[in-house]
């Protein structure tokens, strides 16, 4: 999936001026959306408590793991759920490691008295 031409169809010919404005006001759209959607992906992962996803994960490890009882959910289900909250584990880490450099690379200024 690579850049197309604006000037050209599929097929190679030329394309009409006003389809060729749309095509770049599309262009321009999609990219300020995925701006728009980084922003937002990054708001949600602040949202999430890294305890508590966590304690989501320990509750998986005792359905899949009881020796008592059978898991209430099939094992692709609990393998996707798993795979879903550490990836969300992993981002709210990367998040934290990211902002604890930023804060540690600030120099302060103390003033001694």
């Amino acid at each position: 999936m690579g850049k197309r031409s604006t000037q050209n169809t599929k097929s190679g010919r030329a394309m009409n001026p006003a389809d060729q404005a749309r095509k770049e006001a599309r262009r321009r759209e999609l990219k300020k959306n995925k701006k728009q959607r980084l922003v937002v992906r990054e708001a949600v992962i602040k949202a999430k408590d890294p305890k508590k996803v966590i304690e989501e994960l320990e509750r998986l490890d005792q359905m899949e793991y009881n020796i008592n009882e059978a898991p209430p959910l099939p094992d692709h289900v609990l393998l996707e759920r798993r795979r879903r909250l550490l990836g969300n584990f992993n981002r709210c880490l990367s998040l934290y490691v990211r902002f604890y450099q930023l804060w540690c690379s600030v120099p302060f200024l103390i003033s001694a008295k």
